[in-house]
């Protein structure tokens, strides 16, 4: 008994060793290339929070950035573990094969379950990036007109005239109206009597205008 315990420990014992002659180098770099890919996604949504933040004083966009500094470092982190994890777990000895069928069938449950929230995600990701309102213009979506009062890649807050707060789903966005955008222009109809000077109105008219 004690020479099979003795056998058991000389074959742990090579066991840790080719172990850690051959798989323990190959985690290590996998480790390695993660942690600087990790970094150099943090240096970047740094580099767009703080562009954010100079823009919240020169311009409208900072949160749109922020939005995209967030988006872009919670699926650039996905993806770098995601990957790192595939190329270690089978160094350890792990079978991929069941898990990624388990994954996949997984995922289509829920792909079907969240259609409505990718649509919001994917739509509210284009309207960021193609900039078509920012918070503060005065939009007409969804049948709902209103100023833009928060937006993320899922909703988009408007207060109307009266005052009442509406919370659109991106995915119900399908044709903007931005009626604050480069210029907007209003026909306004004025009663003057027969008797008065036109060229006088007129003059009336682009001086109230003026102020």
């Amino acid at each position: 008994q004690i020479q099979n315990v003795s056998e058991l420990l000389q074959r742990w014992h090579a066991d840790v060793l080719e172990f850690l002659r051959k798989d323990a180098p190959k985690i290590i770099v996998v480790l390695l290339v993660a942690f600087i890919m990790v970094q150099l996604l943090h240096m970047v949504t740094r580099r767009l929070i703080a562009f954010s933040q100079r823009e919240a004083r020169t311009g409208p966009r900072s949160q749109q950035l922020r939005t995209l500094a967030s988006v872009v470092n919670g699926v650039g982190l996905f993806v770098i573990l995601f990957v790192a994890a595939m190329q270690i777990l089978p160094v350890v000895g792990i079978n991929m094969g069941p898990l990624l069928a388990s994954a996949g069938v997984a995922g289509l449950a829920i792909g079907f379950g969240a259609q409505t929230l990718v649509k919001d995600v994917i739509n509210g990701f284009f309207i960021l990036m193609e900039n078509q309102y920012d918070v503060g213009d005065v939009v007409k979506v969804a049948g709902v007109t209103g100023t833009v009062e928060y937006m993320t890649l899922r909703r988009t807050v408007l207060r109307d005239a009266d005052g009442t707060l509406h919370t659109i789903p991106n995915s119900q966005i399908a044709i903007v109206s931005n009626m604050t955008r480069d210029w907007t222009q209003t026909a306004l109809h004025i009663a003057v009597s027969y008797r008065e000077d036109t060229d006088r109105v007129i003059a009336l008219l682009k001086e109230v205008g003026k102020e």
